[in-house]
């Protein structure tokens, strides 16, 4: 039997954090396990004790941001629709507002959680398909169909491309300024994350109401 030094929640919290970090910078197939516990401060026994595998662990680090970020979303959206019939920006800012908040949250270490969530949008790699499929898809059909309901002439195929560029927006957003202020030389003017946001959701915006004209 395991010995256990830490309540459970502890040990389990770390080893996420700890996944996390690593499978951001490292991708899922250079991410250590070994290296992973000894960051968390635990034994590799005890990643396999609470999260099965490596493919375990992936899945629910997935799962507990992604459940926090899409609780919020949802949220969002039924109070829009509550109110009446939302216009495009809310409908962006109800998406991408709960990621962007989360991923400028030094505390809450939501910068690698978008890294990694980053990465495995765009992998094609059949493991990191499936978990973004099992984790989002539910969310963006709900946004896709929103966006459809705003612009009744919108494609369906419009709808998912606006609901996914502006997505991509977003995540690009996070950690803006490692890249613009070498750019500029750090004459960059850094903005806070509702400045970020409103700049996000205006930009988006445009390229949505573009995709809407079209349809």
């Amino acid at each position: 039997m395991l010995t256990q030094t830490r309540a459970d929640n502890d040990v389990s919290t770390a080893i996420l954090f700890a996944g996390e970090r690593a499978f951001a910078e490292f991708g899922y197939n250079g991410a250590s396990m070994r290296a992973i516990a000894r960051e968390a401060g635990v034994n590799q026994a005890m990643i396999a004790y609470y999260f099965g595998s490596k493919e375990g662990l992936l899945e629910a680090i997935m799962r507990r941001r992604s459940t926090f970020v899409n609780t919020q979303r949802q949220d969002r959206l039924a109070a829009l629709r509550a109110a009446g019939t939302p216009s495009v920006e809310q409908l962006i800012e109800a998406f991408l507002r709960p990621l962007i908040e989360l991923g400028t949250d030094s505390e809450r270490g939501g910068y690698a959680y978008v890294k990694l969530l980053a990465v495995l949008t765009h992998s094609v790699d059949n493991l990191a398909k499936r978990i973004v499929a099992e984790n989002f898809d539910g969310i963006a059909r709900r946004f896709v169909e929103a966006f459809q309901e705003v612009a009744p002439e919108m494609s369906e195929s419009d709808a998912i491309r606006a609901y996914l560029l502006s997505l991509g927006t977003g995540i690009a957003s996070i950690g803006i300024e490692g890249r613009a202020g070498p750019m500029s030389r750090e004459r960059y003017d850094r903005v806070d994350t509702e400045q970020l946001i409103r700049s996000v959701v205006a930009f988006a915006s445009g390229g949505v109401r573009t995709l809407m004209r079209k349809s």
